[in-house]
């Protein structure tokens, strides 16, 4: 039974992705992801070899956690994530996947697999080719890369960009199967997500970016408002994270069983 459920899970997701690599809805998403590569190539075009950013490790990590992190994956997790479900009910095809013979379950849990996949190779993507370019034109490249930490940093961006990816991309999931229009809480969830930094001790632990932010291997200055508080190690952070990942793609999977087609309400 469980390599049954298993397998029905792998289908609906290479069925979803399939159609997610189709579906012209998601353009902006890719745009996001382009956008820091594309950003940061111009400048090194327009600079060239003299370029005078004097900490490109900095000027990175403010990149990332400003625009890829707070912006750019958590955009795209809230626009593919409320849709997975709701794109079918619009597209009235939503009656397909619940008369398949498989749980609703494996459905949820397939879907979000496949969002879950398609927001992290790009932003992943987005994330390494970005860091890249960054030394792409500075004489430090070789040392910074080969004989320093350079390596380490990218692993470690590209790891918080997947994690991001995924735990983003379970609380749209539950979102979009809980509200119908999603609109409000994402704009709430992305205020506390994008001024966490601001809030008190107690309530930046509530947030995801508490726990990612110590993954990385450089911190970007948060400004003047900003509240310091003691980082949880990343020993203790990736498990949490994970954790709150599949327990919201769980308590999605239990939404999904009280779901009922109302075209005609949509």
């Amino acid at each position: 039974m469980m390599n049954l459920r298993v397998r029905q899970t792998v289908a609906v997701a290479r069925f979803e992705l399939k159609r997610f690599l189709l579906a012209r809805r998601w353009i902006g998403v890719y745009v996001l992801a382009l956008a820091p590569v594309l950003l940061v190539y111009a400048r090194t075009q327009i600079r060239g070899g003299n370029d005078s950013l004097l900490n490109p490790s900095q000027a990175f990590a403010a990149v990332f956690q400003f625009f890829i992190l707070r912006f750019g994956i958590f955009i795209s997790c809230a626009v593919v994530f409320t849709q997975v479900f709701r794109g079918d009910i619009l597209e009235k095809t939503l009656h397909l996947y619940l008369l398949a013979p498989a749980r609703r379950e494996v459905i949820a849990v397939g879907k979000y697999l496949a969002g879950a996949a398609l927001v992290a190779v790009l932003f992943t993507v987005s994330t390494a080719a970005t860091l890249l370019l960054m030394y792409s034109h500075d004489g430090m490249f070789s040392a910074f890369f080969f004989e320093g930490p350079g390596f380490s940093h990218l692993v470690r961006y590209v790891a918080v960009a997947a994690l991001a990816s995924m735990v983003y991309g379970a609380e749209f999931l539950l979102i979009g199967l809980k509200y119908k229009n999603p609109g409000v809480p994402t704009l709430l969830l992305f205020a506390w997500e994008t001024f966490s930094f601001a809030l008190p001790s107690m309530l930046q632990r509530l947030t995801v970016v508490y726990y990612l932010l110590p993954i990385l291997p450089v911190k970007a200055d948060a400004g003047p408002f900003a509240i310091v508080v003691d980082p949880v190690t990343p020993i203790f952070g990736i498990p949490i994270v994970l954790a709150l990942a599949l327990a919201l793609v769980s308590i999605s999977g239990w939404f999904v069983r009280s779901v009922e087609i109302t075209y005609s309400a949509d």
